[in-house]
C-alpha cells in the first residue's frame, strides 16, 4: 500500500469534528429542550404549548417545516458552497449565549426562542462562512415568525376592530343597506352583529405574515418586490376580514341572522383566507408581469404605413 493512501490524520480529525459536532448538537437540544425557561417548562415547551393554545399561533408548527423546505430547494446551491468561516461568527454565539442566559434568568422565553436564531446565524458563519449564509439566510430569518407575539393583541387588535366596523359600514351603506356603526357593534334594520376580537383581523395577520413571506421568497427575484409582497399582508388581511364581515352582513340581510350566525360559524374563515390567497397571488403575478415592456410597446408610436403602387 502506497503511504499515500493512508489517510490516519485525515480520518482522526474527521472523527474530531464529527465528535465536536455532536456534542455541539447535544448541547443545543439541552439548552432549548431540557432547560426550564417558565416554571417547569423548556423553550421547547413553551413555544409548542403557545402554538396549541394561541388560536392567533396554531400555523406554528409549519414554520420549522416551510424553513426547512426552503433550505431543500436551494440544495443545488449548498453543494456548491466552498466553506470559508469568518472569525466573528464565533462573537455572534458568544451574543446569542448571552441573551439565552438573560432569557432564562429574566424569564423572557420569547428571548430565548430569538437566541436560537441568532445561534444560528452565528454558527453558519463561523462554520462555513458568507457564501452559506447567503444561502440560507432568510430560512433562518423566517424562524423569527413562529415566536408568538400574542401580547400584540391588546396594541392592535382593538384598532382594527375599529377599522374593519369602519369599512363595513361604509361599504353596507354604498350598497344601499343603511348601517350604523357604534364602536364595534353594526346595526341595520333586519341584522345587528359585533365585530369581536376574531373578526378584527389580527389571526389572519399572523398567519398570512407567514405565506406571503415564504411566498414572495419563492416566487420574486428582487428584494423590494419580496419586501412589497411580504408589507401586503396586511392591506390582504384588511381585505380579506372585510369581505367576512360584508359577506355576514348581507348574508343576515338577506336571509335573517340565523343563516348568518352559521355561515359566520361555519364558513367565514374560508373567506377570508380564500380573498386574501386569491389577491396575494394577483399581486405577485402583477409584481412579475413585464409592466414596462407593455407600456413600451403601448406607447410606441406606430409606423406609417408604406404605400406601394406602379406607374400607370
Amino acid at each position: 500500500m502506497s503511504p499515500r493512501t493512508v489517510r490516519f490524520p485525515a480520518s482522526v480529525a474527521d472523527g474530531v469534528r464529527c465528535l465536536l459536532f455532536v456534542c455541539l448538537a447535544g448541547l443545543i437540544g439541552y439548552a432549548y429542550g431540557v432547560q426550564h425557561v417558565e416554571d417547569v417548562m423548556s423553550c421547547y415547551g413553551w413555544l409548542t404549548g403557545h402554538w396549541r393554545n394561541v388560536s392567533n399561533y396554531t400555523h406554528g408548527p409549519l414554520i420549522p417545516l416551510i424553513a426547512v423546505g426552503l433550505v431543500a430547494m436551494k440544495w443545488s446551491d449548498l453543494k456548491r458552497v466552498t466553506p470559508q468561516p469568518v472569525d466573528h461568527g464565533a462573537w455572534i454565539v458568544a451574543a446569542a449565549m448571552v441573551i439565552f442566559y438573560f432569557g432564562v434568568k429574566a424569564v423572557q422565553p420569547r428571548l430565548v426562542v430569538f437566541s436560537f436564531v441568532i445561534l444560528l446565524y452565528g454558527l453558519v458563519l463561523a462554520l462555513s462562512g458568507r457564501p452559506l449564509m447567503r444561502v440560507v439566510f432568510f430560512p433562518i430569518t423566517f424562524l423569527l415568525l413562529m415566536i408568538p407575539l400574542n401580547f400584540l393583541d391588546g396594541v392592535i387588535g382593538f384598532p382594527l376592530q375599529i377599522l374593519m366596523a369602519k369599512i363595513a359600514a361604509f361599504v353596507l351603506n354604498a350598497t344601499g343597506i343603511e348601517a350604523t356603526r357604534i364602536g364595534t357593534g353594526i346595526r341595520s334594520a333586519v341584522y345587528s352583529f359585533d365585530v369581536a376580537n376574531p373578526c378584527s383581523g389580527i389571526r389572519s395577520l399572523m398567519a398570512l405574515t407567514t405565506v406571503t413571506a415564504a411566498f414572495a421568497y419563492v416566487t420574486q427575484r428582487s428584494q423590494w418586490k419580496r419586501w412589497a409582497l411580504f408589507l401586503s399582508a396586511i392591506p390582504l388581511a384588511v381585505l380579506g376580514n372585510v369581505c367576512r364581515v360584508v359577506g355576514v352582513a348581507l348574508v343576515g340581510q338577506v336571509y335573517g341572522p340565523e343563516v348568518a350566525t352559521k355561515l359566520h360559524d361555519t364558513a367565514a374563515g374560508f373567506i377570508v383566507y380564500g380573498v386574501a390567497l386569491v389577491a396575494m397571488v394577483a399581486f405577485g403575478f402583477l409584481l412579475n408581469a413585464p409592466v414596462r415592456r407593455v407600456l413600451d410597446q403601448w406607447l410606441q408610436p406606430v409606423a406609417p404605413a408604406t404605400v406601394t403602387g406602379g406607374n400607370s
